[in-house]
């Protein structure tokens, strides 16, 4: 019975462990949210953004910092410290997503993530 009921506690600790990852994305409901929003003021915005985010972005690295350009609309990442930072696909996504939702009327502007190391801009390309 003991080691029934132990077995049961180490395969909950075990998928807890699985879960626990997940949890720590971004707010997901938001997210679509942000990218409604900014698709409504730029769908080219969106395009920038997807193509940006289809690799792997580092925090001052050439691409990063130079950006992509889809359609006008371009989209970049500049770094003021912890260089070399990766940023995750779904991160780079999100963070976009709410740059865009908050910017103008375009979708234009700048916001800061990573205690303000990264800076996250949309501009017309």
């Amino acid at each position: 019975m003991l080691s029934r009921s132990l077995n049961i506690f180490l395969g909950l600790i075990a998928l807890l462990s699985l879960i626990t990852p997940t949890l720590a994305g971004p707010d997901w409901w938001q997210m679509y949210q942000n990218e409604l929003a900014c698709a409504r003021k730029d769908v080219h915005v969106l395009g920038a953004i997807n193509q940006f985010c289809n690799t792997n972005v580092y925090t001052g690295g050439t691409y990063a910092s130079e950006g992509t350009t889809v359609s006008g609309a371009r989209v970049g990442i500049g770094a003021s410290c912890k260089w070399g930072t990766y940023v995750p696909q779904i991160w780079c996504q999100s963070q976009f997503y709410e740059t865009c939702a908050w910017g103008n009327g375009r979708g234009r502007g700048q916001r800061q993530y990573d205690g303000g190391c990264q800076h996250f801009w949309i501009i017309n390309g």
